[in-house]
């Protein structure tokens, strides 16, 4: 087994192929994912890809506009419900415990997933507990619609999206 990484608070793990994974992709890495995915514009867009990063794109969309309400757990809950799960026993290296005794954990078998619709729930539902969509944005550049991690003042997803933006703002002032 893959040893959680030192500074991760938190250690989402998974099965895949008989084997119990760590599963190491990070928010920043999702979020950019998703926005170079869906800018692609795939020509097939019914293949499983796809789908889980349009479903990772409505996810991210509706927790920025409704936040997390009970409606929206109960929908994200039914989503991954679909999910088989095993029961593990973990060595302490993998899962720290206060008693100083392995941990059990229940584990997504990624290899039975049913849809590419509850792998997307699976990863959006990931992302959410681990705290790191509290600095979810999506840029407010009209015609980009990224979305990107930063800090709560932030309002564009790169330098030139605010440079954009600050350029056609003095111009509009500019012309009236």
């Amino acid at each position: 087994m893959k040893k959680a990484l030192p500074d991760q608070k938190e250690a989402f793990i998974i099965e895949r192929q008989g084997k119990v994974l760590v599963w190491d992709c990070f928010a920043d890495e999702i979020v950019q994912a998703v926005n170079k995915h869906l800018i692609k514009k795939q020509v097939n867009t019914s293949s499983d890809e796809y789908i889980v990063y349009q479903k990772l794109f409505e996810w991210m969309s509706r927790y920025l506009k409704e936040g997390i309400t009970d409606e929206f757990l109960n929908d994200l809950n039914d989503a991954i419900h679909k999910i088989r799960y095993s029961k593990y026993i973990l060595p302490l290296d993998l899962l720290p415990s206060e008693n100083g005794f392995p941990q059990n954990a229940y584990i997504a078998k990624y290899d039975k997933i049913p849809n590419p619709e509850a792998y997307a729930a699976d990863d959006f539902s990931k992302l959410l507990t681990s705290g790191e969509l509290k600095r979810l944005k999506h840029c407010q550049m009209e015609g980009c619609g990224n979305f990107f991690l930063g800090p709560p003042q932030a309002r564009w997803c790169s330098k030139a999206c605010g440079s954009k933006f600050r350029v056609r703002e003095k111009r509009k002032r500019d012309s009236s």
